[in-house]
């Protein structure tokens, strides 16, 4: 009986362990659905973040590309339009597709916040650069106010920092747009201070200050609440998302500052926040205000940086519009364009010319950029394989530069481009050889007869004729020692590349070069010198090389000595170049616009005939006239370009004033 009890007992047992085991297999079935079910939703929600991700990049290239294109035809209006109703148009025109640059790049920033994906990106940048494109930018909503600007820029802080740039311009961006949009009259400040943290880091303070509307004491927790517009009857005018305030908090707080409000409602607000930055450069900004003013009225019409008549550059884009937006905004620098409307038609292009710079489009159908970049760099027997490649894209999310950078592109402009940027960074890439730049400082005239401050005595001592040197520039002392100056730098450099033409044996390339140095030489009144160079020109074109090479150390001799005489002259008769602005002498000759286009004609033929010792000749008879600035600069970019052999760009800069 207790046997089958106990029987009972171990089969009871045994039925409930086997029930657990099936309960527990069930389980862990069950478990391990689950698990597939958490991780499938887990890729889902990575394949979401992605698709965000590409959705978001789409995005930003989608809306900045036709903005892009709206911008730079608006840009060209702007330059060419002499009437003031169509440029006050274009002016509207900017300043609305600003304000649409700036909701898109919220909404971008917001969606990134949201997600987590938000991410700093450090850099070096000039805090000049900084606060220029920042008031630029609200340039024309404070005319149209009639609101003052007033800047408080500390002048010692350190100019070049490192930190993120581009967020750091977006919440100054924010600030000083919301001020501007709740006043109505008064004024707006802009504050930036700074306090030393470290050796190499300090902590930027900045505050924009305004006497607009004001926020209510109870309204100024929730102000920075997403999708809120505080006191709409009085902002009802005014566009916005709600968004500007909230994306400007978080990346605050992301750079490690803290957002301070301080409001008097209907009287006015102060934003401030203070960020740590790393210090690049210690040298001090220095008088911003000067400086901005100077900037401001150097820009109020349109004047190319450089030409560049033998530099070829490609632009890729699959936009028909912006290849001709490009085309136009570049139309002044005399650059050789050529565009290309895919990455296949860019490589096609490479195999039959051979280019200085690309500029290229990243999202393109078939081939991208990053992939025609590489095929680039594959391809070879390509003349063009190392070239600089630029990266002109509307992909303008957080990470962009850097991506490009690592792509193996040289730099990266984000669309819309701003003009300015794109000359800066093609003056940048472009061979330093095929650019002539246009806004060299001012070259000061001042009038004076005789020798001035010249020290004629030292000067024939070694060999100058500083009254002929005088007499070829007009009577201008500042404009000779300048000619003085650059006749002493090329003198090495002449020296060299004679000895490597005859280390070649090549008697014409001497000749050429020999013949300039003549030129460069009669011009500060060298006179001996230039003797010289003309005996053994005349050799040279002969074909004679045994004399030309007995001679030529003669003449080398001459120049090293020469030059090393000027080196000492400069330093204690001339230790700084005369900065005073241009005037002009009262014994100038007026000269009409008609004789102004006949004697650059002449200059012209001249150049064509190679006969540069003329071409210097009617440049200094020029000169003695009365010439307007962008002339007088357009002969110094000639007689530049003839003093560097570039012959063809000194007819390209005649040509162009024709």
């Amino acid at each position: 009986m207790d046997e089958e009890r106990k029987q009972e007992k171990r089969s009871g047992f045994t039925s409930k362990l086997e029930k657990q085991a099936v309960s527990l297999l069930l389980a862990k079935d069950e478990l391990e659905k689950k698990n597939i079910e958490l991780e499938n939703a887990m890729l889902d929600a990575r394949r979401a973040s992605r698709a965000r991700d590409v959705f978001l990049a789409n995005m930003s290239h989608e809306i900045r590309t036709p903005i892009n294109t709206m911008l730079g035809l608006n840009e060209l209006i702007l330059r060419e339009s002499q009437d003031e109703t169509i440029r006050g148009y274009a002016l509207d025109i900017k300043q609305a597709g600003t304000v649409l640059l700036s909701l898109v790049s919220d909404i971008l920033d917001f969606s990134k916040l949201q997600s987590g994906k938000m991410e700093l990106a450090e850099g070096t940048y000039d805090i000049s650069s900084l606060l220029n494109d920042l008031i630029n930018s609200i340039s024309i909503p404070l005319r149209k106010k009639k609101l003052r600007l007033a800047l408080d820029i500390a002048s010692d802080v350190p100019f070049k920092l490192s930190g993120d740039e581009v967020h750091l311009r977006q919440i100054i961006g924010n600030l000083l747009t919301n001020a501007v949009k709740y006043t109505q009259k008064g004024t707006v400040t802009l504050h930036l201070k700074w306090k030393q943290l470290e050796e190499e880091k300090l902590l930027l303070e900045i505050a924009v200050e305004d006497t607009g509307i004001g926020v209510k004491e109870k309204d100024i927790s929730r102000i920075f609440e997403t999708f809120n517009r505080l006191d709409m009857a009085a902002s009802r005018n005014e566009e916005g998302t709600g968004l500007g305030l909230a994306v400007t908090n978080q990346l605050v707080e992301m750079m490690g500052g803290k957002l301070e409000v301080k409001s008097e409602y209907g009287k006015g607000s102060v934003f401030s926040f203070a960020i740590p930055q790393k210090i690049v450069n210690k040298a001090p900004l220095g008088d911003f205000q000067e400086q901005y003013d100077r900037s401001l009225k150097n820009s109020i019409s349109y004047r190319e940086k450089f030409i560049a008549p033998l530099a070829k550059i490609l632009v890729v884009d699959d936009n028909a519009m912006n290849l001709a937006v490009a085309q136009d905004l570049l139309r002044k620098t005399k650059l050789q364009i050529d565009v290309a409307s895919s990455g296949g038609e860019c490589l096609e292009m490479l195999k039959r010319k051979e280019y200085h710079l690309i500029c290229m489009d990243h999202m393109m159908p078939v081939m991208d950029g990053v992939q025609t970049l590489h095929a680039i760099r594959e391809m070879e027997d390509n003349p063009s394989r190392n070239i600089p490649i630029i990266a002109l894209t509307a992909n303008a999310v957080v990470g962009a530069k850097e991506f490009y950078l690592n792509a193996g592109f040289e730099d990266y402009l984000s669309k819309p481009i701003e003009p300015e940027k794109l000359e800066d960074m093609l003056i940048q890439y472009l061979p330093k050889e095929l650019v002539y730049l246009t806004e060299d400082e001012e070259i000061s005239i001042e009038g004076d007869d005789g020798t001035g401050g010249l020290n004629e005595e030292k000067l024939t001592d070694m060999g100058i004729n500083a009254a002929n040197g005088l007499k070829y520039m007009g009577g201008s002392r500042s404009l000779y020692e300048k000619v003085l100056r650059d006749f002493r730098d090329i003198l090495h450099e002449k020296e060299e590349q004679l000895k490597n033409m005859l280390s070649k044996e090549d008697v014409s390339g001497y000749a050429i070069i020999v013949h300039a140095l003549k030129g460069n030489a009669r011009n500060v009144g060298a006179d001996e010198l230039a003797e010289e160079a003309f005996e053994l020109e005349k050799k040279s074109k002969a074909g004679r090389l045994e004399e030309v090479e007995v001679q030529s150390p003669i003449l080398f001799s001459m120049m090293r000595t020469l030059g090393e005489n000027l080196d000492r002259y400069m330093e204690t008769e001339m230790p700084e170049a005369s900065e005073e602005k241009e005037e002009e002498p009262e014994e100038r000759q007026q000269i009409s616009e008609e004789e102004w286009k006949k004697k650059l004609g002449d200059i012209h033929q001249q150049l064509d005939d190679f006969d540069v010792d003329s071409v210097l000749k009617s440049i200094q008879e020029l000169r003695n006239c009365l010439l307007t600035d962008e002339n007088r600069k357009l002969l110094r970019m000639c007689e530049k370009a003839v003093n560097d052999f570039a012959y063809d760009v000194a007819m390209e800069i005649v040509s162009s004033a024709l």
